[in-house]
């Protein structure tokens, strides 16, 4: 349901953005081919609390009419601790493809797409699908907050953190 949500909302932005004039434009770049941003964010998982670092390469930008994108590849991580099920911790890394779209009020919407391992506590690890997706506030040209939730096959993190451009 929520990738729905967001979907629908990425793309009533996108169709608003083709009647604006360039004058009036609300989208804005907040990445340069080349930046590496390094992520790190904690939160809670159904089971207890995550901590969520990350690192992302900017490959390229492109525009769809008057809306900019970036583009890269992206390495996050998820250490959950399961405080509420007694079952120790989890963790899951994964490679993905991540996707930028920024707004000139200081907003960055990303959503990333990839693969990953996960195991828990005494388990064998799974191979699966893995997704994060966010948004960023810009403090400064180096320095963001975010609001973010992500998953790496069963791991799965809702959290505030940090998002530093080196």
């Amino acid at each position: 349901m929520k990738k729905i949500v967001v979907g629908l909302v990425l793309a009533l932005l996108l169709v608003g953005a083709m009647t604006v004039s360039a004058e009036d434009a609300v989208f804005a770049s907040w990445n340069q081919k080349g930046h590496m941003n390094i992520y790190g964010s904690i939160g809670y998982n159904y089971w207890g609390f995550d901590v969520s670092p990350g690192i992302e390469f900017i490959l390229g930008e492109f525009n769809i009419g008057p809306v900019p994108f970036d583009w890269g590849g992206m390495a996050r991580g998820i250490v959950g601790f399961d405080l509420f099920s007694g079952y120790g911790f989890n963790w899951g890394a994964g490679a993905l493809a991540s996707l930028h779209m920024g707004l000139v009020w200081n907003l960055d919407f990303y959503a990333a797409l990839g693969l990953g391992l996960a195991g828990w506590y005494g388990t064998p690890f799974r191979f699966g699908f893995a997704s994060f997706n966010g948004l960023s506030y810009k403090l400064s040209d180096k320095f963001f907050v975010l609001l973010e939730g992500g998953y790496i096959v069963y791991t799965s993190i809702w959290g505030i953190g940090v998002q530093m451009k080196l």
